[in-house]
């Protein structure tokens, strides 16, 4: 079960959430991947207490960027997001996060965030790694 994986929670908790060179530590992809497990398994009270937090503390300028990327995607089942509106985006990232998987095996998130997709700049990227790092350190601490 993924609140068992002590290991993958640990590797995570200790993400440098500036780290956005490629070094291999763990990509974006991956990133992506660990939070929708999270988001999978994660009852919805804990999904919104992390997305709030993490959300809480981006400017105006970068919640503005995530809910037009999110909205903008053609991957994801969301159409409409309030950015002003902390609890709407962290809604909109987790329902981003928990649609299925698509024909190529990416879940709609590793695709928004892989390549060319919509949140792939390096500012957003960082970003996805910061959150997996924010969720495996609250599984560490015992939620």
């Amino acid at each position: 079960m993924f609140f068992n994986q002590r290991d993958r929670h640990e590797q995570m908790a200790k993400i440098d959430p500036r780290d956005t060179d490629g070094d291999g530590v763990v990509s974006p992809q991956e990133a992506a991947a660990y939070i929708q497990d999270y988001m999978a398994n994660a009852s919805p009270e804990e999904r919104q207490e992390i997305l709030k937090d993490y959300i809480g503390g981006m400017s105006p300028e970068q919640r503005q960027q995530m809910g037009d990327a999110i909205v903008k995607s053609p991957a994801n089942p969301v159409q409409r997001v309030n950015h002003d509106d902390p609890g709407d985006l962290a809604d909109a990232y987790a329902r981003t996060a928990q649609a299925p998987r698509q024909e190529d095996g990416k879940s709609p998130l590793e695709s928004a965030f892989s390549e060319g997709g919509m949140l792939s700049s390096p500012l957003v990227k960082a970003g996805l790694v910061g959150l997996a790092g924010m969720i495996g350190s609250k599984l560490l601490r015992g939620r």
